[in-house]
């Protein structure tokens, strides 16, 4: 397969997107982003990264705590957490896709119990 990297802002993507091409590809997109520009820069082909052929889920929401646990997130597909005030994330990866799906699947449960952090929408939209 191919590869193509889109993005109308033409920038690295947000939302740890980055830590999760990482985990699945082995591709680090800032790191790809500089060699290119300098490739090009230089007049040099780029060459394009191997693809390590894994799979990857991230899993982020808002939490009700401070700086939220996740001890109890053991597995040994997790390759990130986030650590960011009222916020709850995971990257999970493996070779297995339906390795991937199941735990993002019982993690999206269990974050939904143990931090998902909910507001009541608004009346009107805020000025």
């Amino acid at each position: 397969g191919r590869f193509y990297f889109l993005e109308t802002a033409a920038r690295v993507g947000g939302a740890n997107i980055e830590e999760l091409v990482a985990a699945a590809a082995g591709v680090n997109l800032w790191a790809e982003w500089a060699r290119l520009e300098a490739a090009h820069a230089l007049g040099e082909t780029y060459p394009i990264p191997a693809d390590k052929g894994a799979y990857a889920g991230v899993l982020i929401c808002l939490a009700r705590q401070e700086w939220p646990d996740l001890s109890g997130y053991q597995d040994a597909e997790i390759v990130f957490r986030l650590n960011k005030k009222h916020h709850a994330g995971l990257i999970v990866a493996s070779k297995e896709r339906d390795r991937v799906e199941t735990l993002i699947a019982a993690y999206a449960q269990r974050f939904a119990y143990d931090f998902l952090a909910v507001a009541p929408p608004l009346d009107k939209p805020p000025t």
